[in-house]
């Protein structure tokens, strides 16, 4: 390319004034100018800029390289994967189980018999043989239900308290008798046995007599016991050495301030 007359005044014109610093832009210039429009020596677009030769004189771009080819373009997108079919909308419905048989009902038992037949009635059994017990109690109104009848006290006061015959505070000399109904004397046997049993409560000691119920009125026998607390059960056995009419009497000894009572008086053979 050549400058034309009017650029080549101009920039002298402007530039005179300050040559320093126009003298390297003009330079610049020239140099682009003849980069620029130097047409024949373009390369390919995408080809690399060829080197300057080496010939002296030559022009000052060396001859382009020739463009280098266009590398074909990769593929497009891959070939979409087929769509897999859709699955069963929902598993095939199992069947429904047949019902089961109704069982068969069962079958109702026979009636008993209405009742057993009448068990035999026993035969009545044997009267038992009579005791060998105490026979019947020689002794009137021996347990005081009749009261005080057929009884007495010396020398201290007695009388029927619940069922028993009661002396309270009895001294040595008290006595409580018996007197047999008129007509009824308790009479006993020489030789049989024959077993005296009564009752006591209170303190000290109780002596009993059997006697004879006339003069001498000497004893056919006697004993002693203690007595405490609650009515105790005291039995002795005799056997008389003579028949005789006899009489029965309660003495006290050591008895204090309490209250001896009696019950039960019994005189009965063995």
């Amino acid at each position: 390319m050549r400058l034309h007359r009017s650029d080549r005044r101009g920039h002298s014109d402007r530039c005179a004034p300050r040559i320093g610093r126009c003298a390297p832009a003009l330079v610049a210039a020239l140099a682009l100018s003849a980069i620029a429009c130097d047409h024949a020596n373009v390369g390919g677009g995408s080809g690399a800029a060829g080197h300057p030769g080496p010939g002296a004189g030559g022009t000052v771009g060396g001859t382009a390289g020739s463009s280098g080819s266009t590398g074909s373009g990769g593929n497009g997108p891959g070939t979409g994967g087929t769509t897999g079919a859709a699955g069963d909308a929902a598993g095939i419905a199992g069947d429904s189980g047949a019902a089961g048989n109704t069982g068969a009902a069962g079958n109702t038992g026979s009636g008993g018999n209405a009742s057993g037949a009448a068990g035999n009635t026993g035969a009545a059994g044997n009267t038992g043989s009579g005791g060998s017990g105490p026979g019947n109690n020689l002794v009137a109104n021996g347990d005081f239900s009749g009261g005080s009848t057929n009884w007495h006290t010396e020398n201290g006061t007695g009388n029927v308290n619940n069922g028993t015959y009661c002396v309270g505070s009895p001294s040595g000399s008290t006595l409580v008798g018996y007197d047999a109904p008129a007509g009824s004397p308790l009479m006993l046997s020489s030789g049989t046995s024959y077993r005296f049993s009564f009752q006591a409560s209170g303190s000290g000691t109780v002596h009993i007599k059997v006697g004879m119920a006339s003069s001498p009125y000497d004893p056919i026998f006697q004993m002693d016991h203690g007595v405490s607390g609650s009515l105790q059960t005291f039995t002795d056995n005799f056997t008389p050495s003579a028949s005789n009419s006899a009489g029965l009497a309660f003495t006290f000894a050591n008895a204090g301030t309490s209250t001896v009572c009696i019950d039960n008086v019994s005189l009965t053979a063995n």
